[in-house]
Formats: C-alpha cells, structure tokens, sequence
C-alpha cells in the first residue's frame, strides 16, 4: 500500500525561570515534559495507516462502504466505492486489495466529458496484490468494460500507460471538461519500502 508522511514541527522554547534574588535558575526535570517530547518525536517519523499484519487475510470487498459501479476484464469483476481525494491531496484508496475507489472531487463513472479518477492499492498486506493490477500490462488499445452508478456498462481502451515520480501529475489527468478519459493511478517503485513512482493508466470510450 502507498504510504503516509505526518511531520510535525517543533519550536524550542527557553525554560529559565528566575529566583526571588533574580537569577537565572534551571528548573528540574520533568517526566511530564521528557514524555511529551518523546511523544512529538514519535509524532515526526513516518505513519503507515491501516497496514494489516504478515498474517493477516485479505481484506474482503465490503470495505470501503457501499459499491457504486466496477470495472471489469475476463472473468473478474473490481467493485468501485467513492472515495475523498482532495486536489493536491493523498492518493487514499479504500483500504482492501480487492476493490477501486473513485474520486467524489473528479466526474462520476456515468459522465460523458470529462475526468474519473479511480485509485487502487498495488498490494495491501503480504499476498494481496491489487485486483486491478491487470491494467498495468495492457497494451494501448486493449479493451475492459465499466459499469457505472447507474448500472449502464461502457466498453473503453487504454491510451496510455505512465510512470511518474509521485506527485508530478500532468493537471489534464483530472479535467472536470473535455474529452471522456479515466484516469487509474497507483503505487509503483517499490524502494527499501517505500513506493517512489505513481502509475497512471489513462483509457477512452470506445466509440
């Protein structure tokens, strides 16, 4: 799963105090402050949220709340439930490898112009891989139906296939106007355990 970054910043403070003669006198240590220091410190490193453990199952394709469409190729079927995904935000699909989210900022699976942006864990936990890991081996030109909101199904291609270092997205990725395209993203380069690369897999309407 993509991971997280909570950084916390801390300011010194001068703790002299003074004596009824008016010098500078240190006060005691505190256990009271040494544990909130530390607990800042804590606060500093690196977050993974929602991570299950080595021994834990896949997490099952109720998560994330109530299914609003899925995309699908072959025989398999990916629930999409909507997610939050504000602009310049964290990419924050729901938490299972068994199903998409889709962005509630971006167009809906039904629009006709327009950009959907749907995200997906690469892999959630030890031997979950991502259930829409398939789009990253198509080839342009290689078709995969969408049922929307409605429960209408649209036949669309993939254009392009992407990789850029996380956070360099190309703005027309997320066009509330224009031209119909899906825009799937998800973690990539995995690096002394950290994903440095975003994949980004761009698909049209088959006309």
């Amino acid at each position: 799963m993509c991971r997280g970054m909570l950084r916390v910043g801390m300011r010194a403070f001068r703790t002299d105090t003074h004596s009824p003669s008016g010098k500078s006198v240190r006060p005691r240590r505190r256990t009271l402050l040494v544990a909130a220091l530390a607990a800042t410190v804590t606060m500093a490193t690196p977050v993974v949220t929602a991570t299950p453990s080595a021994a834990a199952s896949c997490p099952s394709t109720s998560v994330g709340g109530q299914e609003i469409g899925s995309v699908g190729f072959g025989q398999r079927t990916v629930p999409v439930k909507s997610v939050t995904y504000p602009a310049g935000g964290v990419l924050t699909p729901p938490p299972s490898a068994k199903v998409a989210g889709v962005s509630d900022l971006h167009r809906p699976l039904r629009a006709r112009r327009g950009s959907t942006v749907i995200t997906w864990h690469v892999r959630y936990g030890k031997g979950c891989p991502g259930s829409l890991n398939p789009l990253l081996t198509m080839k342009p030109g290689k078709k995969f139906r969408v049922t929307d909101e409605r429960g209408r199904q649209r036949t669309y291609e993939v254009d392009e296939q992407i990789r850029v270092p996380r956070g360099q997205y190309d703005p027309k990725w997320f066009q509330l106007d224009g031209p119909r395209r899906l825009t799937f993203m998800t973690c990539t380069d995995l690096k002394k355990g950290e994903f440095r690369k975003t994949a980004v897999v761009i698909a049209s309407p088959v006309r």
